[in-house]
């Protein structure tokens, strides 16, 4: 009976079957050939750390996804979890263990394509009858395996949007037709925006791009139908305030303060978006800064142009359809559409996020003309004819312009083009179906292998190695000591390694960031960028202030190690101002060391004073954000700048004062600089940010500087641990034809001075004891007025009780949360209250019960 019933199900049922089955074996088959190494640019280095911090604290901490001291120096993760984690299909990951994440995310990946194909399918086969609907799962099959997907799935988080896209233009198309569904928008609306607000934006955007479309071509009953539309969307749309009230806020804080400025023109020229239309049309500089990923297959490109000059479609869907797609096409290069569907930011990376909308249209519009035309006439024969022909003359005629249009890229599209070409012919033929069908199969198939051979992926062992080392130390460290404190390592795998290996760190990637803490750690000259900043460049004092109580370094003997075995960094730094420091246990790969001058994150100063930093003077601002903190006024560095070359080779002083040129291009070029050390303690060469590894090499008594990224401002580099009078000899390799010392110089840090300054202030410190993730505690008995000082982000969140009464706060430092203190006994408990979260809930619990009121009672 069961099984009697079964096979009726596949009977009917299989095509729905093989629209999700296809796209999600064709593109797992691909990384299971590869041993399942997925990991790759964000996904191995930022994602896979949310996504393991998810794992690791939604049903045993989830108060650490309201605010955690992981993401950075501490931050809100409500906003990280609305923009990465809230996708349903994460909950897969509690299947696989830590070690196994990568497994776990390609799983999650391929059945987010097969669930792209199965959605197609099921928005594209209402167009068609009978054997006809094969043409619904070749459409799927190229939809769910194009372009986009193909060169974004990296970004998992955006694959729900695609999704979601066919079943929201069928709960518009719905409203339309007199039978009610009235859950259907609501439901589609909400998951949009909490899946992925920011894709979920686009999406519905282009929701009402297309609406505005059917209006036009719809006759009656107009307005009850615009009333539906808007209603149903509000009501999806206040269901998901609890995520978008918070993340609107967070965003404020975050990426909308960064520089955008606001042109009338393009960004490139826009015929150049049909150099996508190749096979294998992706590579690494695409990812980076590249064209609109818009692949959509030799034969829907042909039918997208078919619509057109198709006779059995009205001449106003035409019209409407031709806005509609001109717009999307514009939409890729012109910077104020840029900018607008982007949310008012240019991407940093993964150009044109938008255009699995422009590739979904597109095939639209072929699915339109394939359920219309049983026999294409002569005019669409030779119109696709002459496509054909001047696509190929365009893509040899710009076979240099860019590194994927390769002879054998375009051969093979031009190949498909030509099959795509006969199956128009002879479109009558009783096998076109299945013909039509395994040509689009073929070709997603081969533009996969085409386009991810291009990129690299890291091993699957790399990640399992270091999470499995740093973690042995982690856990080992958190028995040692349960205090509050942060830790940090002298390497990294991921800059979001606190996240996946459960410390509070400093190091931070992620879209949403507070600009504040990215204005502080430039100003102390440590590593960052526009949404990432890490503990590289650091320095006794700059550990000691933020609360580094301890450091991992990697011991040198792991090299002996069997390759599989080892722990493989993406950076490592340099720091032996570390030698000093307590060693508190050695692993056979790692080592934790112990500074002892740490802050605790909450301390009492004796008084507030307001702090000024300066541009590229990360000693200085140390210097000064330490003297604010204590009350004390000190120099903590001994400097000498780099003025005067022992000796030169192969270059000449310029007439500009510290510039000098190559002579003779071919050959090694250096400017050498002999000194001796001052007293006895850690040396650092200040360099400013215009000697990165592109103009100069550095080399210090033989040991190679790491200045790959100095970023935009100085940063200090340690150069090593001296006793007095040591010589120093320090190399400057010239890698371009000029180089600018200017700026440049030794900074002795002068330990003793500044150990005998913290132990002092420590000694008087109130314990800070964290309860939960939200709240910390402390007592203190103040002998006068003092003020409570932090390295924790100021938030309006936080709430500051003082013996049970409400505590003003105040911002340290530009940043950091702050309290003034009367004379007498203090007891304080901080409460990181996410007010908006709060807020947030009581709309969606509000706009649900209006949903469910007021729903039709024979729906």
């Amino acid at each position: 009976m069961i099984i009697e019933k079964f096979k009726s199900h596949l009977k009917t049922k299989y095509l729905y079957w093989l629209s999700f089955l296809l796209p999600a074996l064709i593109f797992a088959s691909y990384f299971i050939y590869r041993n399942q190494e997925i990991l790759t640019i964000d996904l191995g280095q930022q994602y896979i750390d949310f996504l393991s911090f998810y794992k690791n604290n939604l049903f045993s901490n989830p108060l650490n996804l309201v605010y955690t001291l992981s993401s950075g120096l501490g931050n809100s993760f409500i906003g990280t979890w609305t923009y990465y984690l809230t996708s349903p299909f994460n909950l897969l990951l509690f299947l696989f263990s830590n070690s196994h994440l990568p497994e776990a995310i390609l799983l999650i990946i391929s059945l987010k394509v097969g669930s792209i194909g199965l959605s197609s399918f099921y928005y594209f086969q209402k167009f068609f009858t009978g054997d006809n609907k094969i043409f619904a799962l070749a459409a799927s099959l190229a939809f769910s395996l194009s372009g986009f997907v193909i060169s974004y799935n990296l970004n998992l988080m955006w694959l729900d949007s695609l999704i979601l896209l066919p079943l929201l233009l069928d709960s518009i198309d719905k409203l339309f037709v007199p039978k009610k569904h009235y859950f259907y928008l609501i439901g589609i609306t909400f998951l949009l925006w909490f899946t992925n607000f920011y894709t979920g934006f686009m999406t519905l955007f282009f929701g009402l791009l297309y609406f505005i479309s059917k209006l036009i071509n719809y006759s009656f009953s107009k307005k009850k139908i615009i009333s539906q539309y808007f209603i149903k969307s509000s009501l999806g749309t206040t269901l998901a305030a609890c995520v978008l009230l918070p993340t609107f806020f967070e965003i404020l804080n975050g990426k909308i303060h960064s520089d955008t400025s606001l042109s009338i023109g393009m960004q490139f020229s826009p015929y150049q978006v049909f150099y996508k239309l190749t096979i294998g049309a992706f590579n690494f500089t695409e990812m980076e800064k590249g064209l609109p990923n818009i692949f959509l297959t030799s034969l829907f490109t042909l039918l997208c142009l078919l619509y057109f000059i198709n006779q059995k479609i009205s001449l106003k869907e035409k019209i409407t359809s031709a806005i509609l797609l001109i717009f999307l096409f514009f939409s890729f290069s012109f910077n104020p559409l840029v900018l607008f569907w982007h949310l008012g930011q240019y991407p940093v990376w993964y150009p044109a996020r938008f255009s699995f909308i422009f590739s979904f249209y597109a095939i639209y519009l072929g699915v339109q003309v394939l359920a219309r035309t049983k026999q294409f006439d002569f005019l669409s024969k030779l119109a696709c004819g002459i496509l054909v022909i001047c696509l190929g003359i365009f893509l040899f005629l710009n076979i240099h312009q860019k590194e994927f249009l390769n002879q054998t890229n375009i051969i093979l599209t031009i190949l498909f083009l030509l099959c795509s070409l006969l199956i128009i012919l002879f479109f009558n033929y009783k096998w076109i179906p299945v013909i039509f069908f395994g040509l689009v199969g073929l070709e997603v198939s081969i533009n996969l292998l085409a386009s991810l051979d291009n990129i690299s992926y890291q091993k699957n062992y790399d990640y399992s190695n270091f999470t499995k080392n740093v973690s042995e130390s982690i856990n080992y460290l958190h028995k040692y000591d349960s205090g509050t404190y942060r830790t940090e390592k002298t390497f990294t795998r991921s800059d979001n390694d606190p996240l996946s290996n459960n410390y509070y760190g400093i190091s931070n990637f992620n879209s949403i960031s507070d600009r504040s803490i990215i204005n502080l750690v430039e100003y102390l000259g440590l590593e960052n960028n526009d949404n990432s900043f890490t503990n590289n460049y650091a320095t006794p004092l700059s550990d000691s202030i933020l609360g580094v109580k301890y450091n991992i370094v990697p011991i040198k003997n792991r090299r002996n190690l069997p390759e599989k075995e080892q722990v493989v960094f993406t950076s490592a730094f340099y720091r032996p101002d570390l030698i000093t420091n307590k060693v508190v246990k050695s692993f056979k790969q790692l080592q934790i060391r112990q500074n002892s001058t740490a802050l605790p994150l909450l301390f009492v100063s004796p008084t507030h004073k307001k702090t000024k930093f300066y541009p590229s003077m990360p000693a200085t601002n140390q210097n000064l954000l330490f003297d604010n903190i204590t009350g004390k006024k000190t120099n903590l560095f001994n400097s000498l700048y780099l003025t005067n070359p022992t000796k030169i080779q192969n270059v000449k002083p310029t007439k500009n004062l510290n510039e000098y040129k190559k002579i003779k291009g071919k050959q090694t070029s250096a400017i050498i600089f002999n000194i001796s050390s001052f007293q006895k303690g850690p040396y650092y060469l200040e360099l400013p940010s215009n000697l990165d590894e592109k103009t100069t090499s550095v080399v210090v008594n033989g040991h190679s500087l790491n200045n790959q990224d100095l970023g935009i401002s100085t940063k200090l580099l340690n150069i090593g641990y001296y006793s007095a009078n040591t010589s120093i000899k320090i190399i400057f390799y010239l890698n371009n034809k000029n180089i600018n010392l200017n700026g440049v110089r030794v900074l002795q840090f002068r330990q003793s001075n500044f150990n005998k300054i913290i132990h002092q202030f420590n000694k008087r410190q109130p314990v800070t004891q964290q309860t939960s993730p939200i709240t910390l505690t402390l007592d203190y008995k103040a002998k006068n007025k003092q003020i409570l000082n932090s390295t924790i982000p100021y938030s309006s969140n936080w709430l500051l009780l003082d013996n049970g009464k409400v505590l003003k706060k105040q911002k340290f430092a530009h940043t950091f949360l702050s309290a003034q203190l009367k004379k007498g006994y203090h007891h304080i408990t901080l409460i990181y209250i996410p007010i908006t979260f709060i807020i947030g809930i009581l709309i969606s619990i509000m706009s649900l019960n209006f949903i469910l009121v007021f729903r039709p009672k024979k729906d």
